[in-house]
């Protein structure tokens, strides 16, 4: 499926981002089921989805094509995450127990179990540098875990449940935790030490148009973009934001028409999405659902308004259902979406547009 178009080397993002259509989607879960998560492996050429009934899809992202389909009927599965070694993932189960799942995706079967949290898990991330992954929970804490033991490595605990998300360089790590409405940052290094940084995320000018007292919409996601320099939390309405990663200030907020159904019922469940918006691997754009399709803005922050509202540069439907979960490939020009089907996104070189203007 890659195209020279998809190739890094071939042209920067900013030269084909107005270009990019669907090129594939592919059903292969059961007829009423919604994937509640994707991944790519670190080579690009792997992307895993894991779907509400209970199964792990597998696709090759260089034929385009479903390589292989595994269940986990007994335990449920969620947030379906690679390890370095694509032939591996980790899961976290959605009934019978809180474990966390290490499992083969050669032979189908399991390494290792990660035991601890005494309610679901709602994130799981990997480290970028190394073995070591993050969980959280909604048992209100995050925990820490090296891949080569079972044994917990390390216990954080919090007053809510909250998003997590690891740093570039996987020194450090975040906590978004909307209870708070607060952006809490650590050293991996010094696990149970107090954050290095605590960033209030308060926007109540803008929200008290919406509510009063001023609500801050569920916090759905917290990712670093690959410079480091920002960090953006989305939500499960009109906006997400993007907050510079150093001072802790609101940059932007992304708006888009409405946010995506979560779910088979569309409701907006902790449990059953893991965010439907992403960062560009160039740290140069945002990927994102909307209602009925999909949208994209451009982080040179050129079209920002006075009130610091970012619009889509570019809105485009989505032919197989809404946009729910959204994951960018980590080598190549190519992007997933993801409700009931999964979509491939790749540059076209038929489509002759301008590239956003940039600095």
């Amino acid at each position: 499926m890659y195209s020279s178009t998809s190739q890094p080397s071939a042209k920067r993002l900013a030269d084909v981002i107005q270009s990019y259509r669907p090129a594939k989607s592919l059903r292969n879960s059961s007829p009423n089921s919604v994937i509640t998560s994707l991944d790519f492996d670190d080579t690009g050429e792997w992307l895993l989805a894991a779907c509400d009934d209970e199964s792990i899809q597998l696709y090759d992202c260089k034929l385009g094509k479903h390589s292989k389909e595994l269940f986990s009927k007994k335990y449920g599965v969620h947030l379906a995450k690679f390890t370095h070694n694509h032939t591996n993932c980790i899961y976290a189960s959605t009934k019978q127990d809180d474990t966390i799942r290490y499992l083969s995706l050669h032979d189908n079967s399991f390494i290792r179990y990660f035991r601890g949290h005494k309610q679901p898990v709602n994130n799981l991330e990997v480290s970028p540098l190394n073995d070591l992954f993050l969980s959280s929970s909604l048992d209100n804490t995050v925990r820490f875990w090296d891949l080569r033991s079972s044994n917990c490595a390390g216990c954080l605990n919090i007053d809510a449940p909250a998003q997590i998300a690891h740093d570039p360089t996987g020194v450090s790590f975040a906590v978004a935790s909307h209870h708070h409405s607060h952006l809490f940052l650590y050293d991996i290094r010094m696990f149970d030490k107090e954050p290095f940084a605590m960033f209030p995320i308060l926007d109540d000018d803008y929200l008290k148009q919406f509510s009063y007292p001023p609500m801050m919409p569920e916090w759905t996601k917290v990712e670093f973009s690959n410079d480091g320099r920002l960090i953006m939390i989305g939500t499960n309405a009109k906006v997400h934001y993007i907050i510079d990663s150093f001072k802790g200030e609101i940059k932007c907020r992304l708006q888009r028409k409405g946010p995506t159904p979560v779910g088979r019922d569309g409701k907006w469940d902790m449990l059953k999405a893991s965010g439907d918006v992403c960062f560009s691997p160039d740290a140069g754009f945002v990927v994102g659902g909307q209602d009925k399709g999909l949208a994209m803005w451009d982080l040179s922050m050129r079209k920002l308004d006075k009130d610091r509202n970012l619009m889509p540069f570019m809105e485009l439907e989505s032919p197989k259902g809404p946009a729910s979960v959204v994951a960018f490939n980590p080598r190549n020009h190519i992007f997933a979406t993801a409700h009931k089907e999964v979509s491939f996104w790749l540059p076209d070189q038929h489509v002759s547009l301008p590239s956003p203007s940039r600095d």
